[in-house]
This record gives structure tokens, sequence and C-alpha cells, in this order.
């Protein structure tokens, strides 16, 4: 049986690779024609340790090759760097190195083999590959055997340009990072404000919710695929503005509707009198000096009707003022809500029940008018939905989320009176009437 050569056995030589050939050709070409070069054309040992560290962030390469990068350029001189004669060897052993990084030999070794797949560094070998060397008086090299780092010096302009390239990915997949997320949350507000104004999303803002929801969970993979995104996140939050626009223009449209509905006049109705019978009745109740809620009393001039509307508004007091309030008294001051939907207001009970009604007539969120009754009180916070819808629909309110929520705060604040606003609605529509 013919024994292998001791040259060929698996422990005397090194793993031989692609990586590893790529950068002995390299290394040889930087050898041959060193000497030909003037020393300004090589990196010095700054640059070279610098563009060595940006080129294994980009590749990714973890903390410790990095580290060791470091702790490798440690062994190394600036002389060795400008010497056109030498390579720029360093002969640390694996014990020195491994103790100054805080890890394993064998962990060393690893991450020792990861920088010659990167071709960052190669190695040259004593005979008994055992890594050693000398100096002159002036510091050079004249003589190593170990970790040969002339591949950085070698690869020195393409480690730079793919390098810089990198930095450049990275900058674009910061930019189209940060425009993903303002996107996101714009096309969250968009969404949000379709769900106040329809009270829940219909199919067609679902569909788009749901496509939303795909682009979010894509996980691009550098900066083109991630421009993709934005450019399909930017198209889909223009088709959402079309549709909260053309949501607001249908909304407007119902509001200016409501606003100049025609009101019929007591030449129009053939029971103008039957109706003047009531609205004086009415007017009666509600200047009542007992302030008896739905008795009746005797009809008063238009003279004394306004001195005692004048003299209540006065007197009127925070705690008085679902006191003060009638359903004739309602009927009075809200001359559009009684055309509208009378029947909430033939009984208490019903006008209390008439929320989600009003807040669908005067398009309120039902969750204002819950945060109304938290702070008012049933009674109070139908009446004062009631007159916001009243003030809805006679076109002098715009906003009428924003309106209910300033009488919560007038309550807050100790300042709501709500029977004055209604004595003073219902003299104004008697006037007019």
């Amino acid at each position: 049986m013919k024994s292998m050569p001791i040259s060929s056995r698996a422990y005397a030589n090194r793993r031989v690779t692609a990586a590893s050939l790529q950068t002995d050709r390299a290394v040889t070409r930087y050898r041959s024609d060193h000497r030909s070069r003037s020393s300004m054309c090589r990196p010095s040992r700054t640059q070279a340790l610098q563009v060595a560290k940006r080129y294994a962030a980009a590749i990714g390469l973890k903390a410790a090759k990095i580290a060791l990068i470091d702790q490798l350029f440690a062994f190394s001189k600036a002389v060795d760097w400008t010497d056109t004669e030498i390579s720029p060897i360093v002969w640390p052993t694996n014990e020195l190195l491994a103790r100054r990084l805080g890890i394993k030999v064998s962990t060393l070794k690893h991450h020792l083999a990861g920088l010659v797949k990167a071709g960052l560094i190669c190695y040259s070998d004593h005979p008994t590959y055992q890594r050693g060397g000398r100096r002159s008086e002036h510091g050079h090299i004249v003589e190593a055997y170990g970790i040969n780092l002339s591949p950085i010096a070698a690869r020195y302009s393409e480690l730079l340009d793919l390098a810089d390239a990198a930095d450049f990915e990275a900058r674009q997949c910061k930019s189209l990072s940060n425009r993903r997320t303002l996107l996101r949350r714009s096309m969250a507000a968009i969404i949000e404000a379709a769900r106040r104004e329809l009270g829940s999303l219909d199919e067609e803002w679902n569909l788009l919710l749901a496509r939303l929801d795909r682009l979010l969970e894509r996980r691009a993979q550098g900066s083109l695929e991630s421009a993709e995104v934005v450019d399909a996140l930017e198209a889909l939050r223009a088709e959402a503005a079309e549709l909260l626009e053309a949501l607001y223009d249908s909304r407007d449209s119902s509001t200016a509707l409501a606003k100049f509905r025609p009101l019929q006049t007591t030449a129009d109705d053939p029971h103008s009198e039957s109706c003047s019978d009531q609205r004086n009745c009415a007017d009666a109740q509600y200047i009542n000096e007992s302030r008896a809620i739905g008795a009746m009393a005797y009809e008063n001039k238009p003279s004394d009707a306004s001195a005692e509307i004048k003299r209540r508004t006065q007197s009127a007091e925070p705690g008085d003022d679902i006191v003060n309030v009638s359903l004739p008294l309602l009927r009075s001051a809200f001359v559009h809500l009684s055309e509208m939907v009378p029947e909430v207001f033939n009984h208490w009970a019903v006008f209390r029940s008439s929320g989600g009604l009003l807040c669908r007539l005067c398009h309120i969120n039902p969750q204002v008018y819950q945060e109304a009754v938290e702070v008012l009180g049933p009674d109070l916070a139908i009446v004062a939905l009631a007159l916001t819808a009243e003030r809805s629909a006679n076109g002098s309110v715009s906003n009428s989320g924003g309106y209910l929520r300033e009488l919560v705060n007038r309550s807050r604040q100790g300042t709501l009176r709500l029977s004055r606003s209604l004595f003073s609605m219902a003299a104004s529509a008697r006037q007019s009437h």
C-alpha cells in the first residue's frame, strides 16, 4: 500500500478555498509590482485600518471580528505600510490575541478564518507554522512569518469603493424607512378620520386597510425593494385622501341641504291656526311664574313675556338649568329640529333616548356624546346635544363635535347656562314667527 506524502496530509496544510486563492493572487500581484510603486500609492496604516473596518461592517461581520482587526493592527507599525520592500506582517500568538479579546483560542481561530474568507488577511507561514519575526534597529521588518495584512493594501481601492457603496445604501435605506414611517402615520390618521365620520368603516375602507396591512408586513431587503414599498404606500395614501375628501364633500352637501331646508310658513300650512294655538300654549307654559313643568297658565302680553324671559335668563344658576327646561320650551327654541324630528319632543323619555338619532343628524361621534353624558349628566347632555343639532341645522355651527365639546368645557368651568340659550332662541323664534 502506497502511503500519502507528508505534505498532502490534512493536518500539514491549511484549507484552500476560492476566497483564499483569490486573496493569494491579489497579494502576488501586489508583491510583484510594489517595487515600482511609490510610497504615496500605498495606503497608510490609518487608512488601511479604517477601510478594513468599514468593509467588514458593510459585509456584515460581527463586532468580534472587527475588534480582532483592531488587535492585529495594534501589532503593526506605520513604517510597515510605507516601506516598499516589505509586507505588513504581524506575528502575535493565538493565545495572546485570545487573551486580549477575552475569548477562547478556538473562538479566535474561527474569527481568523472569517477574516481570511472575507479577503482581509492571509498567512505567510514558516515551514513549522510558527509565527515570529524580527525588526532592524530602525524598526523595519527584516524577517516575519505570521498574519499578512497586505491583502488590505492590495485591495484598498476595491474595499474603499465597496465601503462607500455600502454607506450610500445604508443612507438610502434609512431615508426610505423614515418615509415609510411618515406614510404609515399619515395613513393611520386618514383612516381614523374616516372612522369618525362613518362610525364604522365600510367595505371600501376595509379593503383599503387590508392593502395597507399587506404593505406594512413586507420586509424589504435593500433600497430597491424599500423604494417599491414606499411608492406603493404613497399611491395608497393618495387614494385614501381622495376617498376622505369625497366623504367630506358628501357630508358637506348633506349639511347644506339640511341648512337651507325651506321652512313652511303659516300661509302654506292648512293647519296654521292649530299650530299657532300650540305655539301660544307653549309660550304660556314656559313663562309660567310657578315654573311647573308641563302645566298650563295664562298667556301674558308680548311685552310681559319678554320681561319674564329676561328676568329668568339673568337669574338662572347652573343647577337650575334642567329645572328651567321643559318640552314646550324645547319645541319653541328648536324650530328646525321640531320640523325634522317632531317625535322626539313628545315625551321626556323619548327625548332622553334620542341621542343616537341626534348624533347621526348633526354628524357627531357618539363617543363625544358619551363624554358629555359623563360630565353633564343624561338630561343636560341630551339638551346640549339637541342645541348643537339645532345650531348645526340653522347654519350657525359648522363643527358640531367641536361645539359640543365646548359646551362640556364650559360646564367644567362653571359657565354653562343652557336655559339662557333656550329662552333666547325661543324669544327669537317667536319674534321671527
